[in-house]
């Protein structure tokens, strides 16, 4: 077993809950059954078989990967020189950075000068601290120290994302645009809506089911590991123009109202008999067409309310 320093992607309110560190937790309980996961404060270790790097570094909502040597506080100067001595000989330059989240009060700068002072006696090699061919990292948490020479980035850092789905494209939308998201099933987008999921979650449903992802969140739509949209619009007249232009869409009248906006399912003709309880008395008798979503049971029809939506989607730029 290897031990290994996960990085995760915890910011704002979700880094007080920890939500992204806990769902990348369990998914990587589920893809690698032999790991041991352990919660730090934005950081998982995972004692994992010896090639786990890479799976891990796949993971939505991982910053980056490091296998590493977990080590007592006082040990960590043995396992800084163990480990630059795997990387480096006197030909070669090295930095160290710490990263120090503990009570010692020592000063990170004086701690990696230390650290290096000891690896470049026992290699040879030599300091350089702007263009090193080695860098060594150590993160000193609570007594313990974590030392690495590698810093592997994960895939919503790198990419690349993967392709549009061929035909009409499916989104995912997050709940900052959650009146964004009727708009679209009204001109027959496919459009699955999510709440409350940690980042993680939600890139991971998009790459699954081929979704283009929709937000508001900067730092979600900067995920490169799937097509993404970060919507600026602030109404959602103007954000289904905003996104229809980003993504060089013209929707097809043909597919107008076949969706129910509530639940996203395919809405069914139905007969007026068969729904005239719940209609308006104004409606009734007027030989319209009714529709009905099969999951939610929403009945629509074509009456004074479409028109003022089409008027709203024209006005924004829409036209359909």
């Amino acid at each position: 077993m290897a031990t290994f320093l996960v990085r995760c992607a915890d910011i704002g309110h979700e880094q007080r809950l920890g939500k992204q560190r806990r769902d990348v937790a369990r998914v990587i309980a589920e893809r690698l059954p032999e790991a041991a996961v352990e919660l730090m404060p934005g950081r998982l270790v995972v004692e994992a078989p010896g090639d786990a790097a890479d799976v891990l570094a796949a993971l939505h909502g991982v910053v980056s990967v490091s296998p590493c040597r977990r080590v007592a506080r006082d040990e960590v100067a043995g396992a800084a020189v163990a480990v630059a001595r795997e990387s480096l000989d006197a030909h070669r330059s090295f930095a160290v950075r710490v990263r120090r989240r503990d009570g010692s009060g020592l000063r990170s700068p004086d701690i990696a000068r230390s650290l290096a002072d000891a690896i470049a006696g026992a290699t040879g090699a030599r300091v350089d601290l702007t263009h090193p061919d080695v860098t060594i990292g150590v993160e000193l948490r609570d007594g313990e120290a974590f030392v690495f020479d590698q810093v592997i980035h994960g895939v919503d850092r790198t990419g690349p994302a993967a392709p549009r789905a061929e035909g009409e494209p499916r989104f995912v939308v997050d709940q900052m645009l959650g009146r964004l998201a009727p708009r679209l099933r009204l001109l027959g987008y496919d459009v699955r809506t999510v709440h409350d999921l940690p980042d993680s979650e939600v890139a991971r449903i998009a790459a699954a089911e081929g979704r283009i992802l929709l937000t508001q969140d900067l730092a979600l739509s900067r995920v490169r590991s799937v097509p993404a949209v970060h919507v600026l619009a602030r109404t959602p007249a103007d954000q289904l123009a905003e996104v229809l232009a980003e993504l060089g869409l013209e929707p097809d009248p043909a597919r107008l109202f076949t969706r129910c906006t509530l639940c996203n399912q395919h809405v069914e003709a139905i007969s007026e008999s068969a729904v005239a309880e719940r209609l308006p008395a104004g409606v009734r008798g007027r030989g319209l067409a009714f529709f009905r979503c099969p999951v939610c049971g929403q009945v629509y029809w074509r009456g004074s309310h479409v028109e003022r939506i089409l008027a709203e989607l024209a006005a924004a730029g829409v036209k359909v």
